[in-house]
């Protein structure tokens, strides 16, 4: 009994070195030329209006956990601000990453992926999204901010990859850097939730859909919950099965079902391609359990 004791008590010992050892870990990395000023407020969802008021409800969409912020100054007088959004997850860091960014910024191998812009250099990292910026804008600046996100992104030590779904959109005729997650209430539907999103340009640009759930059974709801807001000669069933609509508020979609998965196109209905992206989309959904 002695000696089972000694054992809990030496494991409950470890463990609790552990969990110190991770509370204590620094959220940001010591630079070398900078000096690292870090914000004693970690801001969490309840006061997140506090820092960001006007943007705050988005963020919570994307399950916001909390945020660090912290600033470097050199000796030149740059000074450098750091923001450590994170999040539930990868996709929520993915989604309010993807609403942040546009198709024409100037990415970067940072991360999953950065852009840089004039005094800003944002980029996806696993479950954080990093905000770097400065209100001063040359080269030096540009430099700095460089230099600060490569520090940043090494020292997260957070995976490289992009939420698996993005693979199954077909690649002919996206857009790139289009996709996005949005996480509740697509196409302005309560009850349409965690929904991946890409344009194309086909024939003129349109969008395609994917919504994962968590059986074939809840795919077979949502869709007749959506049903229900149609009227009946708005509906269209094709020869596959799947739907055509006239949606009141997004024009005429095409609406698709796989297993578990929902997906669809909409916009420039005239285009003869977008069933063809849909029906590559949903082959390329045998290889996704």
């Amino acid at each position: 009994m002695k000696r089972q004791s000694l054992f809990i008590a030496a494991l409950f010992s470890v463990l609790f070195e552990l969990s110190v050892g991770q509370e204590t870990r620094p959220f940001l990395p010591e630079v070398p030329r900078w000096k690292l000023m870090v914000e004693q407020t970690v801001y969490k969802p309840d006061n997140l209006w506090d820092l960001i008021d006007g943007a705050a409800d988005l963020f919570l969409e994307y399950n916001f956990v909390d945020l660090h912020l912290g600033r470097y100054a050199n000796n030149e007088d740059v000074e450098i601000k750091v923001e450590l959004y994170r999040h539930a997850s990868a996709a929520d860091a993915f989604g309010i990453y993807s609403q942040e960014r546009y198709p024409d910024y100037h990415f970067l191998q940072l991360g999953v992926q950065g852009y840089r812009e004039k005094g800003v250099l944002n980029f996806l990292a696993g479950t954080y999204y990093v905000k770097i910026s400065s209100v001063q804008a040359s080269d030096k600046v540009q430099d700095g901010l460089l230099s600060i996100a490569q520090k940043v992104e090494s020292h997260l030590k957070e995976p490289k990859t992009w939420p698996p779904l993005l693979a199954t959109f077909p690649r002919s005729g996206r857009t790139a850097n289009t996709e996005q997650y949005i996480a509740k209430s697509f196409l302005g539907y309560s009850f349409l939730n965690g929904a991946y999103v890409a344009t194309y340009d086909v024939n003129g640009p349109f969008k395609a859909f994917l919504i994962e759930t968590e059986n074939s059974d809840q795919v077979q709801k949502l869709v007749a919950t959506y049903l229900e807001s149609l009227k009946k000669e708005d509906i269209t069933t094709l020869q596959n099965g799947w739907l055509k609509v006239v949606d009141p508020h997004n024009g005429v979609m095409e609406w698709g079902w796989k297993g578990k998965y929902l997906f669809g196109v909409y916009g420039n209905e005239k285009g003869t391609s977008r069933v063809g992206v849909m029906q590559e989309l949903a082959g390329n959904l045998r290889s996704n359990p």
